[in-house]
Order: C-alpha cells, then structure tokens, then sequence
C-alpha cells in the first residue's frame, strides 16, 4: 500500500515540478503553505490537486482523513513549504528519509539541530511531529540543504499513524539516517552527497 503513496506524491510533485516558474503553480504551492495547521475539510482551495489523483480507496468515507490523505497532505505542505522561493525542484526520488537529508546540513557540533531531531523524532503524535517536521525543514532551507524525497516522506508518515510500533521503526530508520557517520573512501570524501 505505501508504494501507491509514494507514487501518488511523486506523480503529484512530478506535475507542479514541470511548471513551477508558472503563476498557476506558483498558486498551487501558495495555497499549499496556506493550508498548513488546518483540518483538510477546510482546505478546499487544495482539494482538487489531491483528491484528484488519488486512489478511491485512499478517499474518506466518514469525514476523516485517512491515514493516506494525512500522509499525502502533509508531505505536499513540507514540499510547498520547502519549494517556497526556489526555482529548482527540491524533491528528489532518492528513497532516501528525512533522517539522511538532514544530516547533510548536520555539523560537528549541531547539538541545537540534534535537540531540533529529538524531540521531532520523539513526537507523541502526529500533529506534533508535522509541526516538529516545519520547523526542520524551515531549518534545512536556510542552511541550504539539498533535496528531500517527499514521496519517501509521505511514506513515512504514512506508517508513523499505522500503529506505535511502526511509528517507532519509522524513528529508528530517521535517527539511523540522521547520526550515521559514514566512512570516508579517501581522504577526504564521503561515499555520500
């Protein structure tokens, strides 16, 4: 089931990624950033870039999100928010998590960003960690941080609502990613970025 998330955001990303000089775009991302922090029922100026290219068994059927609809609003906010003043795609279908991402703007001595990941990572739920999430990205954009997979992301967010034991495999994979030092090839270099 998660596969269809990823490839349902990467399709909707795909589309506003082909025209993002456009004003119609330029809109949708607006729009996108504008939704942030509200109920989905009350974001109808985004309703038609989600619930049309979603699957039908994604859709509500009582008036609450799903977990898929939770998952795919929020990776498109982060994208929207991540995106803002940029020209330049910043998603990237790496398969790759948030964790990994953020480590690349990770310095020697990050323990403000470190305490940043913890309590993101340590959310008591999920409108907790969208609203942890913000504020990474937030960062990540001012310290020039790269691209982040928001497929992989909407993925992940998916399987942080499913149960507390996935939403702690979902933490471990983010904080392995995050602290993971590699080792260096040759001096110098890193057998990442």
């Amino acid at each position: 089931m998660n596969r269809e998330i990823y490839k349902t955001i990467a399709n909707i990303i795909h589309k506003l990624g082909n025209k993002l000089d456009t004003a119609e775009s330029k809109a949708t991302l607006a729009n996108l950033r504008n939704s942030i922090g509200k109920d989905l029922s009350k974001t109808v100026e985004i309703w038609p870039l989600v619930f049309a290219q979603v699957p039908e068994d994604y859709l509500s059927v009582d008036g609450n999100p799903t977990y898929e609809e939770n998952a795919i609003l929020t990776a498109l906010q982060l994208y929207a928010l991540h995106q803002q003043g940029k020209s330049e795609m910043v998603h990237e279908a790496s398969g790759y998590s948030v964790g990994r991402a953020f480590r690349s703007i990770r310095g020697e001595n990050e323990t403000a960003l470190d305490r940043r990941f913890n309590t993101m990572i340590t959310a008591s739920g999920f409108k907790e960690l969208t609203t942890h999430l913000r504020h990474i990205i937030s960062i990540f954009k001012q310290k020039n941080g790269g691209k982040i997979d928001c497929a992989k992301l909407a993925e992940d967010i998916f399987w942080y609502q499913i149960s507390l034991e996935s939403a702690n495999r979902m933490r471990m994979r983010w904080g392995q990613d995050y602290y993971f030092k590699p080792t260096k090839e040759k001096e110098g270099e890193t057998d990442e970025k």
